[in-house]
């Protein structure tokens, strides 16, 4: 384990070597967006990175622009107080795509006992992280993530639809292999990019890790992506359906449990579907939660308007082997790179409550030895023997609240605020007049 006096060195050893002004010390709030501030780099030697730095916890109680509901164990007249941010000196690395600046990543704990803050989704998932090493398990996790280029008036860079292609991709390269390039000197891992089943979609494969650094990693690509489509006149998105009649953007995890190195995953020790007892339990688990974990891997109105049959993106409860209509793809007997997809996120989950969530669900079902359901075959979206997950942000909320898997995996108030927050937002789309509502109806009504 490296030492406090160790981390200081090297935070001291990257700023000197890259000539750093700036540190930005960064945290990803309820919604998975980066905040944080901006600390001179002297100032952050002297300071901030051994004490951290103030700064009012509302950015895990509001909305996604910011507004501030009252919820049930958050009230902004009264509760809004001081934490403390604390940068994790293990994460600090020169940031590539701009000069002079170094990230790290941190966080949050209570002013004065400095104990960590249930709302930080980087709390919740090294929670769970410590629940499957606490069974002898460590977690590995890789994240699967899709955008749209488009331009500043929100168009598309292309039109039309070429999955994997080369010729169009080149389109699209100044800025997504400008991305690539400094994600990767970074030390964010990219297995592959390309063309996704949208016209100027992009899919990003990134390398396995730890559940933290994986999310860590996300949260970062997305903003990295965002500026430098800026830089380049172009804007990126994430937002689950941003145009009707083409694919949404989903948030795929890949994910495994090792053991001594090994992955657990891989034997051929069980006679079941998968071969593998601890597989069949974990995708057991996660069959039993999937209505609860929904919320989280679908977080906006908009994100259920990507749940569409034939869409790529789940609609029903449902596991398979090589199956990609199903919520949940296992790949077993596969060696080394035997593991769990699950595939019902939106781009706009926070992945780090996502993961949070699934890493929840799988212990679960290994801890109670639960059992499989049949699994989907050919057709998932046919299969009528599947129940049928959330469909829209309100059936998602209830299906949070109807069982004890939230509060107990998240605790009592981040699981009521976390719901709230959904409830929120869903009571602004549901006032809101749409154009098509007024075109359709306002000379004829």
């Amino acid at each position: 384990m490296t030492s406090t006096k160790q981390l200081h060195a090297h935070a001291q050893q990257i700023i000197a070597e890259h000539d750093v002004d700036t540190v930005e010390v960064a945290f990803a709030d309820t919604q998975g967006h980066l905040r944080g501030k901006r600390i001179p780099a002297t100032f952050f030697l002297e300071r901030t990175g051994e004490k951290g730095f103030a700064q009012a916890d509302a950015s895990f109680f509001w909305s996604w622009h910011c507004e501030l509901p009252e919820l049930p164990h958050y009230n902004p007249a009264s509760d809004i107080v001081d934490m403390i941010v604390v940068p994790d000196l293990a994460t600090l690395r020169p940031t590539p795509w701009r000069e002079r600046t170094a990230l790290c990543m941190a966080d949050c704990v209570s002013e004065h006992g400095r104990e960590p803050i249930d709302a930080d989704p980087r709390h919740q998932l090294r929670r769970q992280v410590e629940r499957c090493q606490s069974a002898g398990f460590e977690p590995v996790l890789a994240t699967e993530l899709e955008f749209y280029l488009t331009d500043e008036a929100g168009k598309p860079v292309y039109d039309g639809i070429q999955c994997y292609s080369l010729q169009k991709g080149a389109e699209l390269e100044h800025v997504v292999g400008h991305v690539r390039r400094v994600v990767e000197a970074y030390g964010i891992v990219v297995e592959a990019s390309n063309t996704e089943y949208g016209p100027a979609q992009v899919e990003i494969n990134f390398g396995h890790g730890s559940p933290q650094t994986s999310c860590d990693d996300t949260v970062v690509f997305k903003s990295v992506v965002r500026e430098i489509a800026r830089n380049h006149g172009l804007r990126a998105t994430f937002m689950a359906k941003p145009f009707p009649g083409v694919s949404g953007n989903g948030l795929h995890l890949h994910h495994s449990l090792r053991k001594g190195g090994v992955n657990v995953f891989e034997h051929a020790d069980d006679d079941g579907p998968l071969g593998n007892a601890s597989m069949r339990h974990w995708v057991a688990g996660l069959a039993t939660h999937a209505a609860q974990i929904a919320l989280l891997a679908n977080p906006t109105v908009n994100a259920y308007k990507r749940i569409e049959d034939y869409s790529f993106a789940p609609t029903r409860v449902c596991w398979g082997l090589d199956n990609r209509n199903v919520a949940v793809r296992c790949i077993p007997q596969a060696g080394p790179a035997s593991r769990v997809e699950y595939r019902g996120g939106a781009a706009d989950a926070n992945p780090y409550l996502l993961a949070a969530a699934i890493l929840a669900a799988g212990m679960d079902g290994i801890e109670r030895e639960l059992e499989l359901p049949p699994a989907a075959e050919h057709d998932a979206y046919a299969d009528e023997r599947m129940p049928l997950l959330p469909r829209t942000l309100g059936a998602a909320v209830d299906a949070w609240e109807a069982t004890s898997f939230a509060r107990e995996t998240f605790g009592e108030a981040f699981a009521a605020n976390y719901a709230a927050l959904a409830r929120y937002d869903l009571g602004l789309y549901e006032a809101f007049i749409t154009d098509w509502e007024t075109q359709r109806y306002r000379e004829f009504a």
